[in-house]
């Protein structure tokens, strides 16, 4: 087993890493080549493990400053070699002298993810918290079921507003237009603004309706008004055998009518048909309080029935001593210079 990390990949690498990335059952958008450069300016550091000309394992790491991280990997569909992976790069971010590593792995929890943790516990020192940032959930909806019976989960208001969309006229198509898509963009950039939300810029959200739609990777669908006026929308991301919610905008100025109800009943429907077994609502944040705005998405995303996912704990592990004391100081600061900024 030869062990790889690049700052870079040729051709023939990146050819291995779709191959094997495509034969994989699940591996998340963050793991996907290119979509991380669209979502931030860190370094891009790349791993994997090589045997006989095929790989094994693969992430991208993100590195800023002394600190490294990666989000939803290593991408490996064994338990053992998922063990060999972080071990290898534990050790590489040792020896290039880095405070502090962060790893959120796309398992889901269970005895694998319990099996992961008790062996890297024996010869590395990882802290696990228990919040938002570090212990991330979901909603998922199994698509094996019928559409009948899926739609049936849903609540009496969600059924109400998909039933009321329709009559009065609004339809929902998928589109790769580029009018079309700078419209849906407008209108999320609208809702963010309005919302007070801390969303997407207009060059991210180009970025990965590009990405997307460029390496087929996903689909955007639009809502329309009785007049084929676009009024919002929704991004979904195709994740090995599972849809996920990216994201959803309707315009402010239209609450006359529900836009996201119908918009995700029809990508429910376009991922059955397209004989995905999951779709995921990918995120689910159990430590809101009730007034938090995250409740009310949380709110949202449970009229649709579902059930609950919880994915393996994040691994903060110090690199030296302290190293995570000085990682979760760095971000501190850098939170206080944006509000500095701002005011």
């Amino acid at each position: 087993m030869i062990t790889v990390f690049k700052s870079g990949l040729d051709t023939i690498e990146i050819e291995r890493v779709k191959l094997f990335c495509d034969s994989i059952e699940y591996f998340s958008l963050e793991q996907s080549l290119g979509f991380p450069g669209i979502l931030t300016t860190s370094r891009i550091n790349y791993f994997y493990l090589l045997e006989n000309d095929l790989i094994k394992s693969f992430a991208q790491i993100n590195e800023s400053f002394r600190f490294a991280h990666i989000w939803f990997g290593p991408v490996c569909c064994d338990k053992d070699l998922m063990i060999v992976s972080i071990n290898e790069i534990i050790n590489h971010y040792k020896q290039r002298g880095f405070y502090y590593l962060g790893i959120q792995l796309y398992y889901k929890s269970g005895s694998d993810t319990e099996y992961i943790e008790y062996e890297l516990s024996k010869y590395h020192r990882i802290k696990y918290i228990f919040n938002n940032e570090n212990t991330k959930s979901s909603l998922e909806i199994d698509l094996e079921k019928s559409l009948e019976e899926i739609y049936t989960n849903f609540r009496k208001g969600h059924k109400s507003d998909i039933k009321r969309a329709a009559k009065s006229g609004l339809t929902v198509e998928e589109t790769t237009d580029s009018a079309e898509l700078s419209l849906f963009i407008d209108i999320y950039l609208k809702m963010c603004k309005v919302r007070g939300i801390a969303g997407h810029t207009r060059k991210e959200m180009i970025g990965i309706c590009d990405y997307l739609i460029t390496n087929r990777k996903g689909q955007i669908l639009v809502a329309k008004d009785n007049s084929k006026l676009i009024i919002g929308g929704g991004i979904f991301a195709y994740q090995g055998i599972s849809v996920r919610y990216l994201l959803g905008a309707s315009d402010p100025e239209r609450r006359d009518l529900p836009v996201l109800h119908p918009v995700i009943y029809r990508a429910i429907e376009m991922a059955k048909n397209c004989k995905f077994k999951y779709f995921d609502f990918w995120g689910y944040n159990h430590f809101a309080d009730e007034s938090d705005q995250a409740n009310h998405i949380n709110h949202f995303k449970k009229g649709f029935g579902g059930y609950y996912t919880f994915f393996a704990k994040k691994m903060n592990i110090n690199l030296v001593p302290n190293g995570f004391i000085i990682y979760r100081s760095s971000v501190l600061v850098k939170k206080i210079i944006a509000k500095l900024k701002k005011s």
